[in-house]
């Protein structure tokens, strides 16, 4: 008896389910989708941090990207930025990478929108667990939540304008609850981070002057330091 209504209630329960990952799994496809003609970008950004345990002047630096993962920041002196979050890399959260839960949905800024939640399948050091707040009207990411093992949560909220036929970003504020930075997850300086306090507060990185398609050699994002 015990068997039978198991049957039954797996006839009711998983088809809706699945139904239910296979939306969110179209709507971050859609995203992926929103990009494809995007081969590379340049742009110029603002760094304005703040918080208490970090003292730095607003750094000015040159974003490199070139699809489907290659970054590099060109900036002056030394900085301190999560690795998460902080740049746009709009081929990052390929659906066929993530197991997807879908939460919620909502609406952003007047504009319906989805909440999801994200674990990679790839094999990691550290765990990560990505929520997505997706605009399913533009097909754009506009809040990402990223939390780790440890009590590290980043969150970042990502404003856009259309340049050259693609939405890019113009401000991504990135909101940061962290325990004290480690060297592998950051790039930092001693001079401006108070070693052994938590990380609270935000940093606003904002975009322009973007040249998009220009043909990015992959010579720009080779290491110049060992």
């Amino acid at each position: 008896m015990k068997t039978r209504w198991a049957v039954l209630l797996s006839l009711f329960l998983f088809p809706g389910m699945l139904y239910a990952q296979e939306d969110a799994a179209r709507t971050l496809d859609s995203v992926v989708k929103a990009y494809a003609g995007l081969k590379d970008f340049t742009a110029a950004v603002n760094i304005h941090y703040d918080t208490e345990v970090m003292k730095a002047p607003d750094m000015k630096a040159t974003f490199y990207y070139k699809a489907p993962d290659q970054m590099k920041v060109d900036a002056k002196g030394i900085f301190f930025l999560p690795r998460e979050g902080a740049f746009f890399n709009p081929f990052m959260f390929k659906p066929e990478d993530f197991e997807m839960t879908p939460m919620e949905r909502l609406m952003v800024d007047g504009r319906k929108a989805a909440r999801i939640r994200l674990i990679s399948k790839k094999t990691r050091k550290i765990h990560q667990d990505y929520i997505l707040t997706i605009d399913t009207e533009r097909h754009l990411i506009r809040e990402m939540a990223i939390s780790q093992f440890g009590g590290r949560v980043i969150k970042a909220n990502i404003d856009y304008g259309r340049v050259e036929g693609f939405q890019l970003p113009t401000r991504i504020e990135i909101l940061l609850d962290m325990p004290p930075a480690e060297s592998n997850e950051t790039r930092e300086s001693g001079p401006f981070i108070q070693r052994g306090r938590r990380i609270t507060g935000k940093v606003e990185i904002t975009y322009s002057d973007y040249k998009v398609n220009s043909g990015l050699s992959d010579e720009i994002f080779k290491p110049t330091n060992p």
